[in-house]
C-alpha cells in the first residue's frame, strides 16, 4: 500500500506539470490553481464533449474512406483512344449424330446407351444422368475421362472451315487458341490466359476509324461466348453475351463496348476497398489461369466446392486437377449435387447455390447486347455462320478514380485534430517528450513544491 501511495505521489505532480505545460488547449487551463474549481469542472465537461466530437469525426472519416474511396467518371476525348475487339470463345456443342457414328466405328454394342454416355462425358455439363446405367460393355467406361473427351469432339481444323475479319480472310487456327473451360476444351481469340503472345485487335483508333466485323464459318453446332480478355466463359455466364449456332444457321451479334480506365492510384488501395481485383491480383489458390476474372473466380469457387461435396473435380477442370478428376462413382456424386454446384446463390436468399465471394475485374470493359438474330436451319447451307459486329464506335469510357487517398485520411485527421485542440503533430511529440524523455530527477522537488 505504501509503494502504491509512493508512486501516485510521484507521478501525480508529474502528471500536473505536464497538463500545465502542454500548448494544445485543455489541460492546462485545467490545471491551472488560479482558476475556481467550478469554472475547471464545467470546462471539463466541454472538454469530454469535444473529445467524443473529435472521435466521432475521426470514426466517420475513416468510415468513408474504407467505403466510399473509389468515384467513376465519364470521359469522352475519344480520338486518342485504341478500343480492343473483345475476346470471343468458340466451344463446340454436343451433336448426338455424330457421337451415334463414331460409336458405330467403334463397333460397340447397344450404341444408343453409349452414345448418350458418350455425350454427357464428352460434353459434361453438370451432371451424368448415364452414369448410373448398368453396362454390360465396359469399352467406353473403362477409359479414362479426359481420352474419351478428346475422341468425340472436333479439333480446330475439323471444327472452323472460314474466318474473316473486316472481309479479309484470317488463319482461324493461329488466332483460335485452346483453352480449358468449364464446357471442355474451346478456342479463343485475343484471350490473356492462353499464355502466347497475340496481336489483339483493335475496332477504333485514331488513325482508323472503320468498325471491328468478326465472321465464323464451322462445321458444327457451337456456342459463342463474347467476354473480356481475361474471362474464361463458364456456365453461369450471362445468357446476352453468348449465342448458340446451329448446324445449317446464320446468326449475328451487334455489340457495344465501353473501356474502363484505371488511373494509377487505384492499384494502390487495397482489393476491398476498391472492390474489384486486378489480373495481376490473383490469390494464390488459384490453379489452372494465369490471369484474375471474375470468371476465374467462380470456376475456382465451383472446383473447391466440388473437391469439398466428392473429393474429386470434373474431368473438364484444368489439367493442374489431373489427380482429382472424378471416377464414375466421383460423377455420379457430382450428379448428386447438380443443383447445389450448378447456380450461384443469390446474396441475401436462402435458395440452394454456391456462395461465391468473388470481386469483379478492375479492367473488365461494359460490353451491351445491341441485338442478336438468328435464322432457322436451312438445308442448303452446310456450316454454321455467325458474325459479331461493333454496331458504333466508342464515344466514351468510364475512369475509375481514387476519391480519397491515405494522405486525405490523414490531413482529415489532422484539421479536425487541429480545430478541436489546436494541436499538430508537434503536439504529439511534445507528448512524448514529457512522457519518455523529460529528466523528471531534475524537477522533482521543484514539482512537489
Amino acid at each position: 500500500m505504501n509503494s502504491i501511495q509512493a508512486r501516485f505521489n510521484l507521478i501525480y505532480p508529474r502528471f500536473k506539470y505536464t497538463c500545465r505545460n502542454l500548448s494544445v488547449h485543455g489541460p492546462s487551463f485545467l490545471a491551472r490553481k488560479d482558476v475556481n474549481f467550478i469554472y475547471r469542472f464545467i470546462y471539463f465537461i466541454i472538454y469530454i464533449n469535444v473529445w467524443v466530437f473529435a472521435v466521432a469525426s475521426i470514426y466517420k472519416y475513416i468510415t468513408t474512406y474504407q467505403e466510399d474511396t473509389i468515384r467513376f467518371t465519364t470521359r469522352t476525348d475519344y480520338l486518342d483512344w485504341n478500343t480492343t475487339f473483345p475476346s470471343i470463345t468458340i466451344c463446340e456443342n454436343a451433336n448426338i449424330d455424330k457421337l451415334s457414328r463414331q460409336i458405330q466405328k467403334l463397333q460397340i454394342e447397344n450404341g444408343d446407351k453409349m452414345a448418350t454416355f458418350a455425350k454427357e462425358i464428352a460434353f459434361f455439363s453438370g451432371e451424368c444422368q448415364s452414369c448410373n446405367y448398368n453396362y454390360e460393355n465396359d469399352f467406353i467406361i473403362t477409359k479414362e475421362f479426359l481420352n474419351l473427351t478428346s475422341a468425340f469432339r472436333s479439333d480446330c481444323k475439323s471444327l472452323f472451315v472460314r474466318c474473316t475479319w473486316d472481309d479479309k480472310p484470317m488463319n482461324c487456327c493461329k488466332h483460335f487458341k485452346p483453352i480449358q473451360t468449364e464446357y471442355g476444351l474451346c478456342y479463343s481469340m485475343n484471350n490473356n490466359q492462353i499464355g502466347e503472345k497475340h496481336t489483339p485487335y483493335y475496332v477504333a483508333t485514331s488513325e482508323n476509324r472503320r468498325l471491328g466485323i468478326l465472321e465464323l464459318v464451322l462445321s458444327e453446332n457451337y456456342e459463342a461466348f463474347l467476354h473480356s480478355p481475361e474471362d474464361v466463359p463458364y456456365w453461369n455466364m450471362e445468357n446476352d453475351r453468348r449465342a448458340t449456332v446451329l448446324y445449317g444457321s446464320r446468326g449475328s451479334i451487334l455489340f457495344s463496348v465501353v473501356d474502363i480506365v484505371n488511373e494509377p492510384e487505384v492499384s494502390l488501395t487495397a482489393p476491398e476497398i476498391r472492390q474489384c481485383r486486378f489480373p495481376n491480383e490473383s490469390p494464390e489458390n488459384f490453379k489452372g489461369y494465369k490471369y484474375y476474372s471474375y470468371s476465374v473466380c467462380i470456376i475456382q469457387c465451383r472446383i473447391e466446392a466440388q473437391l469439398e461435396l466428392c473429393n474429386c473435380t470434373s474431368h473438364l477442370s484444368p489439367v493442374e486437377y489431373n489427380d482429382r478428376y472424378c471416377d464414375l462413382e466421383g460423377l455420379k456424386c457430382l450428379t448428386k449435387h447438380y443443383g447445389t454446384l450448378k447456380k450461384l446463390r443469390v446474396p441475401g436468399t436462402n435458395d440452394t447455390g454456391l456462395n461465391c465471394k468473388c470481386l469483379s475485374s478492375c479492367v473488365e470493359p461494359d460490353y451491351n447486347i445491341i441485338a442478336k438474330k438468328f435464322s432457322d436451319p436451312e438445308r442448303e447451307l452446310t456450316s454454321a455462320i455467325l458474325k459479331i459486329i461493333l454496331s458504333n464506335r466508342p464515344y466514351e469510357r468510364v475512369t475509375r478514380q481514387v476519391a480519397r487517398t491515405t494522405l486525405d485520411l490523414v490531413v482529415a485527421m489532422g484539421n479536425c485534430f487541429g480545430l478541436c485542440f489546436g494541436g499538430s503533430l508537434l503536439s504529439i511529440v511534445e507528448v512524448v517528450y514529457y512522457v519518455c524523455f523529460k529528466q523528471w530527477k531534475y524537477t522533482n522537488v521543484n514539482l512537489v513544491h
